[in-house]
């Protein structure tokens, strides 16, 4: 291993490529870091300042003097490159253009044709990197479209680097190439060593360098192949997949619930120490382990994405999607992962739905609710029935305690809505699911204050404190909670309330408008009545 200062000139000359190995992540900086590596190296070009330092550029040699794999250093150097292929565009002498042509794209002085560019990023960026960046291809707004996010990425940053650069004379330009190319300096640490270079990958990463889990646990991945170009290949090829298959955004959180999903316990330290535990102790075989995490990841994305068709299954899903919390995903991720003999995905969904909303309403804390969940992983892991399974759900069950905790004060709960919204789907058939978006109000049919004589002849001060948080006085409307209405009397509420339902019509509300009076007793029908419906849907026997 060696280290030593090179200009950015010595570091972008004709006869070295960088390549990005597959282990790396994608081209990941904001405009913001963008914006402010320019306006670094404009201030030192206008200080003249005799150099600029802009961190190091870790290597792997693959050909002598020629060809290097990028550890550490990519932001910086795709970057630069954005930089010199829009400072070519800008320019217009032909001859600075030839010079930072041969920066970033080569050609045959003979045939004028491009050769290999000195950065070869990600093959899954690489086309639209040479097409659209280095050879300033129009981009079609079709593939505009199309643009995941490190393209994304490369088009927004390009965008910034034209905004800095607009409006600066011709001699300005080339001024501040040249500084860049001669002035500019990094620490260029090259070693030929695959081992060393995972090392260093890892303590940059220990001294602060923002690598996600993802990045280390694919790093393990690649590890484990000891520098097979063939089968690094290959599992890059398996690991774009699951990329494409989650995106990238979403692939540590996913990680998450599967690491919990394989595991079934705790977390004792960072994700990636807890994968790398699994794939290393358990002598896994990286593309066996990558198999794994590919289906569990189009599970995930069925998951979040509610995709299923029988109602039966979509509607419990899109109410556990209501809680305030998602530990119900691994157990439903193990269970598709793994799905048990004589046990169909809308009874399991139903099932966890249902212990997951007893459980909310009894403000479980998290370790007790956890538990539960864990058990059904270890279960279903384990090979174990359907009547096993169904038989920890039993266990766990407190139906008593749960109706009698609905059957009180429910307003202000965090459930609160969770339940009103699930029990408006109970009012329809059972082929009918809804949808909400937008924003959703609960509201008092009797107020919270007496302020009208309606309700000061109807209802005593015991029965006004009796009813008025419990789910028989509680209605659903679209937008904003309407405080002017909130003190009115019965008719001029229905009224309001008829005219909100139109928007976003709601069972739950329509039937108080049908009402004729507001009473105690209309209230307490009603509240029996949703009671009942919640027993139905959420019990377990």
């Amino acid at each position: 291993m060696k280290a030593e200062e090179r200009t950015i000139s010595k570091i972008l000359t004709e006869q070295i490529c960088y390549e990005i190995p597959p282990y790396q992540r994608p081209y990941s900086w904001g405009k913001e870091n963008v914006q402010e590596l320019l306006e670094d190296l404009w201030e030192a070009y206008t200080e003249r300042d005799s150099e600029y330092f802009i961190g190091s550029l870790i290597t792997i040699e693959r050909e002598r003097d020629r060809r290097y794999d990028v550890v550490d250093g990519q932001q910086r150097l795709t970057t630069l490159n954005l930089l010199f292929a829009h400072l070519r565009d800008k320019i217009t002498d032909e001859a600075a253009r030839e010079e930072l042509g041969k920066r970033i794209l080569p050609r045959n002085v003979l045939t004028g044709e491009a050769e290999t560019p000195r950065l070869v990023l990600r093959k899954k960026d690489q086309t639209y990197f040479r097409k659209y960046i280095l050879e300033s291809q129009p981009l079609p707004d079709q593939k505009r479209n199309e643009m995941e996010k490190p393209q994304r990425h490369l088009l927004e940053n390009l965008e910034v680097i034209d905004g800095f650069l607009n409006g600066k004379e011709q001699q300005q330009l080339k001024l501040f190439a040249n500084y860049i190319l001669m002035k500019v300096y990094v620490v260029f640490v090259n070693t030929d060593s695959v081992k060393s270079a995972y090392r260093l990958f890892n303590v940059l990463n220990a001294r602060g360098l923002p690598l996600s889990n993802a990045d280390l646990i694919k790093n393990t991945l690649f590890s484990m192949l000891d520098g097979q170009v063939d089968r690094s290949m290959e599992l890059e090829e398996r690991w774009i997949e699951l990329e494409e298959t989650l995106g990238i955004e979403r692939l540590d959180s996913f990680l998450g619930h599967h690491r919990t999903a394989l595991k079934a316990i705790k977390a004792r330290g960072s994700l990636h120490e807890e994968f790398e535990a699994i794939i290393i102790k358990s002598g896994v075989n990286p593309f066996d382990f990558l198999d794994g995490l590919i289906l569990s990841a189009q599970n995930y994305i069925r998951i979040l994405e509610n995709d299923f068709t029988d109602a039966a299954t979509l509607r419990p899903l899109c109410s556990l999607h209501r809680v305030d919390y998602d530990e119900w995903i691994p157990p439903l991720l193990t269970f598709l992962n793994k799905p048990v003999t004589d046990m169909p995905e809308s009874e399991f969904v139903s099932l966890l739905e249902k212990i997951t909303m007893q459980n909310w309403v009894r403000r479980l804390g998290r370790t007790a609710r956890l538990t539960v969940y864990y058990q059904l992983i270890n279960a279903i892991r384990d090979r174990k029935s359907a009547d096993d399974i169904r038989k920890i759900f039993r266990t766990n069950a407190k139906n008593e305690e749960f109706l009698s905790l609905l059957g009180g004060d429910v307003y202000q709960q965090p459930f609160a809505s969770a339940v009103l919204l699930r029990l408006e789907e109970a009012f329809q058939d059972d082929s009918v699911t809804k949808t909400y978006s937008g924003r959703i109000t609960i509201e008092h049919v009797l107020p919270q204050a007496f302020k009208d004589d309606y309700w000061k002849t109807r209802f005593t001060e015991d029965e006004h404190k009796v009813w008025l948080h419990r789910i028989g006085n509680l209605a659903l409307l679209c937008g904003s909670k309407n405080y002017k209405a909130q003190y009115y009397g019965f008719d001029r509420k229905k009224k309001i309330y008829t005219e909100r339902n139109k928007k976003v019509s709601f069972d739950i509300t329509k039937e108080i408008c049908i009402e004729e009076d507001w009473t105690p007793a209309i209230i307490k029908n009603r509240h029996q009545r949703l009671l009942k419906l919640a027993q139905s849907t959420w019990l377990i026997n």
